[in-house]
């Protein structure tokens, strides 16, 4: 069979869903919370309207799942669950689009790419609520622009549909706004489209969003607008043009994706370049290249930037990939080939993470010395028995704000955690400090760091008490360092870099 004909693709689309979703299950339960998990988890355990480093709705979901399931990995399941529901609303915009077998080959390089499995479709991030929003949206807009001819009704509930998915991508990330780039980029630019800017149906939708982000924009207010001035900050001009962090930038991509797809993710791009005649592949190159073309260049001016940020735009190429897979007539023998070595490498790169951050040998076999990214998964519950935490002082200091939701998890909520530095993040938000005048709390620093964290903690402090060394192990091997310093008397406000911060 060369493909065109899938007796029931629905099933097969549910069965891949669900095979990887069962897969991102055992990751999951394989794998602690990681250094942004934690944070999140740390920082969210008071509800507010919005937050320091994105807008509130993974910090809402967190809370809310933190609340039930604990703030371990039971906490990932709403984003596990989340992500195979934009799996399937996914497969069906495909499908819709090019045909059910393009959208079953979208679902499936979707669910095999690193970035998409792990981060986005497992961790307690904002990726996942993002692309969320961002497949509903895109999904409505594709059944009112290519769907039927529809009445009047449908034609406003599609656009208040994708208002009220849009709003939700706005709740879960700032870059959700080069997707609005992208609508009013196709609508302009296709001649047929161009009636939708005189009527009313689109500016509801406009408002509906508006009202669902208000909380954002409310919280910045009364923050000295932190939130926008951290992110905006990121792609700020700085001295001379870095080719190299573009180059270092477009790698990260590829490496996110997988090489194995990040191939025909890249011919199925340049295939709807050259038929962007065709409106249903203009629609979703206009919703990719902003992300793709922003993020990858923005490093050229300003400071290195991260791979995740241009993933909402690879996001839409998966669709084009399935039309790509569809116009070359590849064959289904071959798709199942190309299918069973991307999923034996996706499950071959996962359990070595797992066994990595599980035991360390790997990489001690391998590479010794060489830096563990997977440390960042490390339990940090040992902390709770060191000695300087009995009996549990009235507060902890750290000096980074991602060691600081480690130890704000093992400890639990019941021990407030704040950060003395000049990049506390959401840490300089936290409530609480008003009332820990005079009394004693302890600093927990990496080893390294001990003598310029503890300098930090004698400017507020009454004296310091003498150093204590904690080791955290993994699989029965040294793992990190900490010093574990006595602070007696807190005598002042923590020192805040943000004007709208308590204390600051």
């Amino acid at each position: 069979m060369t493909g065109g004909t899938i007796r029931n693709p629905d099933r097969l689309a549910a069965i891949v869903i669900a095979a990887f979703l069962v897969a991102r299950l055992v990751f999951a339960l394989l794998l602690g919370p990681g250094v942004d998990e934690s944070y999140t988890l740390a920082i969210a355990r008071t509800p507010a309207l919005s937050y320091f480093d994105h807008p509130p709705l993974h910090q809402w979901i967190a809370h809310a799942a933190a609340s039930a399931f604990g703030e371990g990995v039971g906490a990932r399941l709403p984003f596990l669950a989340l992500f195979a529901v934009t799996g399937w609303i996914y497969y069906r915009m495909t499908a819709d689009l090019f045909g059910p077998r393009a959208g079953i080959v979208a679902v499936f390089g979707l669910d095999a790419a690193p970035f998409f499995f792990a981060s986005a479709g497992t961790w307690i991030v904002p990726d996942g609520p993002l692309l969320f929003g961002l497949a509903a949206a895109a999904w409505a807009l594709a059944k009112l622009f290519f769907g039927p001819g529809s009445g009047r009704a449908t034609e406003w509930a599609l656009w208040l549909a994708a208002g009220g998915a849009l709003g939700l991508a706005g709740l879960s990330k700032y870059s959700a706004a080069l997707a609005v780039v992208g609508v009013l980029a196709f609508v302009a630019i296709s001649p047929g489209r161009r009636r939708w800017f005189a009527d009313p149906a689109p500016y509801a939708a406009a408002a509906l969003a508006l009202v669902m982000i208000a909380p954002v924009v409310v919280w910045n207010a009364r923050h000295g607008w932190a939130s926008f001035g951290f992110q905006g900050a990121r792609g700020a001009a700085g001295s001379g043009l870095k080719p190299a962090q573009v180059a270092a930038m477009a790698l990260g991509e590829v490496a996110y994706l997988s090489p194995w797809l990040a191939a025909p993710l890249g011919l199925g791009l340049i295939a709807a370049w050259r038929k962007r005649a065709d409106e249903r592949r203009l629609f979703l190159l206009c919703l990719a290249l902003p992300p793709i073309v922003v993020f990858t260049l923005t490093p050229l001016w300003g400071a290195r930037g991260l791979p995740h940020w241009a993933m909402p735009g690879w996001f839409f190429v998966f669709a084009l990939m399935g039309a790509w897979v569809e116009d070359a007539h590849v064959t289904d023998r071959a798709l199942g080939r190309w299918g069973l070595a991307c999923a034996g490498a996706l499950a071959a790169i996962a359990g070595l993470v797992a066994v990595e951050a599980r035991t360390g040998w790997p990489l001690r076999l391998l590479a010794p010395g060489a830096a563990d990214p997977t440390l960042e998964a490390l339990d940090w519950g040992a902390l709770r028995d060191a000695p300087a935490m009995r009996p549990r002082p009235a507060f902890v200091l750290a000096q980074k704000w991602s060691d600081a939701g480690k130890i704000a998890l093992a400890l639990g909520p019941e021990t407030p955690v704040f950060v003395i530095s000049d990049d506390p993040r959401g840490w300089a938000f936290v409530a609480g400090e008003s009332g820990l005048a005079g009394r004693d709390g302890v600093l927990a620093t990496r080893a390294p760091d001990a003598a310029a964290a503890a300098a930090r903690a004698a400017e507020i402090a009454g004296s310091l008490g003498p150093p204590q060394a904690f080791l955290l192990t993994r699989g029965g091997e040294p793992a990190i360092a900490l010093t574990l310093i006595p602070v007696h008397r807190l005598t002042r406000a923590l020192p805040l870099p943000y004007p709208g911060a308590p204390g600051g």
